[in-house]
């Protein structure tokens, strides 16, 4: 009797200790419910910040090997995640080279310390301003995103401590004025973005570079919805990238740097562009002109001075509708044709291409002429002639309307002896002729007013006088 109770005492604590080891994992598993179910190599993947270390509120974080020398970097995405300033810690991981930030509810920007954090993303924020020295503590950053924010101050010194810093965004902020020297710790500054501080007019006048501190090397620059009527930047920078786009000029500005590259004057205010418009970019490579509310048209000689462009574009300019044969040719005469390589007109109300534009399109390797109301008549048939498609189509006259340029036969390109003004003269000229003929006919056969057309009147005729008697069968006397 003593084995079987021994044995029962046995198995009742084997199932009390397997039910009390059940409940201590339940326990477990409850309290770190909130915790990611991860493999020991895949637990560095939530590392920041330190608060929400392996949560569902971590942030993803993955290794790279940075260049050149194939060290080891962090990258940190944290964006969607709603966090606020507070939720962030100033201390970053060591070995950090991106941090993303975006898309949070950040309401003013955070301070961090890194000695090795190279890019930082703010965007989509709703920070209101820059404090002094907010981020002098990462000495190593080159690219600072602060765009798509409210910021309307940026306080002197805001950027000091960011002696390596390469790319600054500031674009779609609400900012109205910027402080004096307010670029000058950034030394080695390549690109700069403003766009998009529609009241940032109130540098109208000013010179850029000398009033903010901009780095003299500065190789891009962008200030589109910016408000300006005015700009002035020294000639002799090296700037290779200008972008102006939706703003108030009613010219080019003609204080530009001579170096420039690339410009971007679309959706601006002119009416026609001249040839003191490009007369000192003769380095330019690309130039855009687009979305053009007043361009009508583009003058003799405008782009004489484009000795280097390549690309051109007149993409959506409604009411440009002329464009002179001797836009690309200089006023002196020599015939030295820019290397020019692609040509949009697309959306353009042109017509017609002079025939002496031919040794220009003749050397392009795209020609763009989509929605182009083209008249096809004998002035252009040199166009079919191209060796590219430029899937233009007619307009008129209305026996090819709809058709491709390339598939119009030669025969076809034909044009009208007299002007259609002069076929409705004719028309009425002969309409007139022929009224005065039958008016004439007419009062010919008409018998003149002193002849008198009598005839006789016989007894039998039905027009004879007729006598009525009275019966004499009535007359009873």
């Amino acid at each position: 009797m003593t084995k079987p109770l021994t044995l029962r005492m046995t198995k009742r604590s084997h199932f009390a200790l397997s039910c009390i080891a059940i409940c201590l994992l339940l326990l477990v598993s409850c309290s770190q419910s909130e915790l990611i179910d991860a493999n020991d190599e895949d637990v560095d993947r939530f590392c920041y910040p330190a608060a929400h270390k392996n949560s569902r509120l971590s942030c993803e974080c993955s290794n790279v090997s940075a260049s050149p020398w194939g060290m080891r970097a962090l990258h940190i995405d944290c964006s969607y995640k709603d966090f606020q300033a507070e939720d962030l810690t100033a201390l970053l991981p060591l070995y950090i080279d991106t941090l993303d930030l975006s898309w949070n509810k950040l309401n003013r920007a955070p301070v961090f310390n890194s000695d090795s954090l190279r890019m930082l993303n703010l965007m989509h924020n709703n920070i209101s301003s820059i404090s002094a020295s907010n981020f002098a503590r990462i000495v190593s950053l080159k690219e600072l995103y602060l765009g798509w924010n409210s910021i309307q101050l940026l306080e002197p010194q805001a950027f000091a401590g960011l002696p390596h810093l390469q790319v600054l965004n500031l674009a779609h902020n609400n900012l109205h004025a910027l402080p004096a020297q307010i670029f000058a710790p950034l030394q080695v500054l390549q690109t700069l973005e403003l766009s998009w501080n529609r009241q940032l007019n109130q540098t109208n006048g000013l010179e850029l570079y000398g009033s903010y501190g901009i780095n003299p090397k500065l190789n891009a620059l962008r200030l589109d919805a910016c408000g300006l009527s005015e700009l002035r930047l020294p000639i002799d920078a090296p700037l290779r990238e200008l972008s102006l786009r939706r703003n108030l000029f009613v010219r080019v500005p003609s204080q530009l740097p001579r170096q420039l590259q690339l410009l971007d004057i679309s959706e601006n205010l002119l009416e026609q562009l001249l040839p003191v418009d490009a007369a000192n970019l003769s380095q330019l490579q690309q130039l855009y002109v687009e979305d053009m509310p007043l361009l009508q048209g583009i003058a003799a000689h405008a782009f004489a001075q484009l000795h280097q462009v390549h690309s051109m574009s007149f993409q959506n300019c409604r009411r440009l509708s002329w464009l002179d044969g001797d836009a690309f040719v200089p006023a002196e005469g020599n015939v030295t044709l820019p290397p020019l390589s692609t040509l949009s007109f697309r959306g353009t109300m042109l017509r017609n291409f002079n025939v002496s534009l031919s040794p220009v399109f003749g050397k392009l390797a795209q020609l763009d002429l989509n929605g182009v109301p083209l008249h096809c008549d004998c002035q252009l048939v040199w166009l079919k002639d191209l060796a590219i498609q430029t899937n233009g189509r007619c307009l008129r006259p209305a026996r090819v309307r709809g058709l491709l340029v390339s598939s119009v036969r030669r025969d076809e390109f034909s044009c009208e002896r007299w002007p259609r003004w002069a076929y409705g003269l004719i028309i009425l000229a002969l309409i007139a002729l022929c009224a005065a003929g039958v008016y004439l006919i007419v009062m010919g056969l008409r018998p003149h007013r002193g002849v008198t057309m009598r005839r006789k009147v016989g007894a039998g005729s039905p027009y004879a006088r007729v006598t009525i008697e009275p019966n004499r069968q009535e007359n009873f006397h």
